[in-house]
Protein backbone atom coordinates (compact mmCIF):
# COMPACT_ATOMS: atom_id res chain seq x y z
CA UNK A 1 0.00 0.00 0.00
CA UNK A 2 1.51 3.32 -1.03
CA UNK A 3 1.33 6.57 0.89
CA UNK A 4 -1.49 7.97 -1.24
CA UNK A 5 -3.65 4.88 -0.73
CA UNK A 6 -3.10 4.85 3.04
CA UNK A 7 -4.14 8.48 3.48
CA UNK A 8 -7.46 8.60 5.32
CA UNK A 9 -10.21 11.00 4.34
CA UNK A 10 -10.95 13.44 7.17
CA UNK A 11 -14.65 13.99 7.66
CA UNK A 12 -14.24 16.65 10.34
CA UNK A 13 -12.00 19.61 9.64
CA UNK A 14 -11.73 22.66 11.88
CA UNK A 15 -11.12 24.99 8.94
CA UNK A 16 -14.12 23.58 7.08
CA UNK A 17 -16.26 24.01 10.21
CA UNK A 18 -15.16 27.64 10.66
CA UNK A 19 -15.79 28.45 6.99
CA UNK A 20 -19.21 26.80 7.10
CA UNK A 21 -20.18 28.82 10.21
CA UNK A 22 -19.15 32.07 8.54
CA UNK A 23 -20.91 31.20 5.29
CA UNK A 24 -23.91 29.86 7.21
CA UNK A 25 -24.30 33.33 8.69
CA UNK A 26 -23.48 35.32 5.54
CA UNK A 27 -25.67 33.42 3.05
CA UNK A 28 -29.03 34.22 4.70
CA UNK A 29 -27.84 37.69 5.67
CA UNK A 30 -26.82 38.43 2.08
CA UNK A 31 -30.11 37.06 0.81
CA UNK A 32 -32.05 39.25 3.27
CA UNK A 33 -30.13 42.36 2.19
CA UNK A 34 -30.62 41.49 -1.48
CA UNK A 35 -34.33 40.90 -0.89
CA UNK A 36 -34.58 44.25 0.87
CA UNK A 37 -33.07 46.04 -2.12
CA UNK A 38 -35.18 44.10 -4.63
CA UNK A 39 -38.28 44.74 -2.53
CA UNK A 40 -37.86 48.50 -2.95
CA UNK A 41 -37.97 48.19 -6.74
CA UNK A 42 -40.44 45.37 -7.42
CA UNK A 43 -42.83 45.60 -4.45
CA UNK A 44 -42.98 49.31 -3.51
CA UNK A 45 -46.53 49.18 -2.13
CA UNK A 46 -46.30 46.10 0.08
CA UNK A 47 -44.14 43.34 1.46
CA UNK A 48 -42.57 40.70 -0.78
CA UNK A 49 -44.38 37.39 -1.24
CA UNK A 50 -43.99 34.82 1.54
CA UNK A 51 -42.10 32.33 -0.63
CA UNK A 52 -39.29 34.87 -0.95
CA UNK A 53 -39.01 35.34 2.81
CA UNK A 54 -39.07 31.64 3.80
CA UNK A 55 -35.37 30.89 3.06
CA UNK A 56 -34.30 33.03 6.04
CA UNK A 57 -37.58 33.48 7.94
CA UNK A 58 -38.41 29.81 8.46
CA UNK A 59 -37.46 29.77 12.20
CA UNK A 60 -40.17 32.31 13.11
CA UNK A 61 -42.98 29.71 13.46
CA UNK A 62 -40.64 27.55 15.56
CA UNK A 63 -39.89 30.55 17.77
CA UNK A 64 -43.61 31.30 18.22
CA UNK A 65 -44.23 27.63 19.04
CA UNK A 66 -41.46 27.64 21.65
CA UNK A 67 -42.71 30.88 23.21
CA UNK A 68 -46.33 29.74 23.26
CA UNK A 69 -47.58 33.18 22.22
CA UNK A 70 -47.16 35.83 19.57
CA UNK A 71 -44.00 37.87 20.11
CA UNK A 72 -44.25 41.45 21.28
CA UNK A 73 -42.01 44.49 20.94
CA UNK A 74 -39.82 43.39 23.84
CA UNK A 75 -39.10 40.05 22.14
CA UNK A 76 -37.52 41.45 18.97
CA UNK A 77 -33.89 41.12 20.07
CA UNK A 78 -34.36 37.52 21.20
CA UNK A 79 -36.19 36.73 17.97
CA UNK A 80 -33.45 38.15 15.78
CA UNK A 81 -30.83 36.19 17.71
CA UNK A 82 -32.94 33.02 17.42
CA UNK A 83 -33.36 33.54 13.65
CA UNK A 84 -29.63 34.15 13.21
CA UNK A 85 -28.63 31.06 15.21
CA UNK A 86 -31.13 28.79 13.44
CA UNK A 87 -30.13 30.05 9.99
CA UNK A 88 -26.44 29.73 10.83
CA UNK A 89 -26.97 26.13 11.95
CA UNK A 90 -29.05 25.16 8.90
CA UNK A 91 -26.99 26.87 6.21
CA UNK A 92 -23.74 26.06 8.00
CA UNK A 93 -24.64 22.35 7.93
CA UNK A 94 -25.51 22.58 4.23
CA UNK A 95 -22.24 24.36 3.44
CA UNK A 96 -20.27 21.89 5.56
CA UNK A 97 -21.84 18.98 3.69
CA UNK A 98 -21.10 20.62 0.34
CA UNK A 99 -17.48 21.32 1.31
CA UNK A 100 -17.06 17.74 2.54
CA UNK A 101 -18.41 16.36 -0.74
CA UNK A 102 -16.12 18.70 -2.66
CA UNK A 103 -13.18 17.51 -0.58
CA UNK A 104 -14.07 13.87 -1.22
CA UNK A 105 -14.46 14.49 -4.95
CA UNK A 106 -11.12 16.27 -5.23
CA UNK A 107 -9.18 13.52 -3.43
CA UNK A 108 -10.36 10.68 -5.61
CA UNK A 109 -8.28 10.46 -8.74
CA UNK A 110 -9.02 8.05 -11.51
CA UNK A 111 -6.31 5.50 -12.17
CA UNK A 112 -6.06 5.03 -15.92
CA UNK A 113 -3.13 2.61 -15.92
CA UNK A 114 -3.85 -0.77 -17.48
CA UNK A 115 -4.28 -3.75 -15.18
CA UNK A 116 -1.32 -6.06 -14.72
CA UNK A 117 -1.11 -8.94 -17.18
CA UNK A 118 -2.37 -12.28 -15.90
CA UNK A 119 0.21 -14.73 -14.73
CA UNK A 120 0.29 -17.90 -16.77
CA UNK A 121 1.62 -21.04 -15.20
CA UNK A 122 3.21 -22.92 -18.12
CA UNK A 123 4.05 -25.95 -16.05
CA UNK A 124 0.38 -26.68 -15.43
CA UNK A 125 -0.51 -26.70 -19.14
CA UNK A 126 -0.28 -30.08 -20.97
Amino acid sequence: MTGTEARAIRIFSLGRAALSCVLGFLIPLGYAILLSEVDDYFFPNGPPPDFMVWPFGWPRPVWILLMGRQPGESDILGGVIFLAVCNTLLYGALVYGALTMLSLARRRRADFSPPPPPEVNRAATP
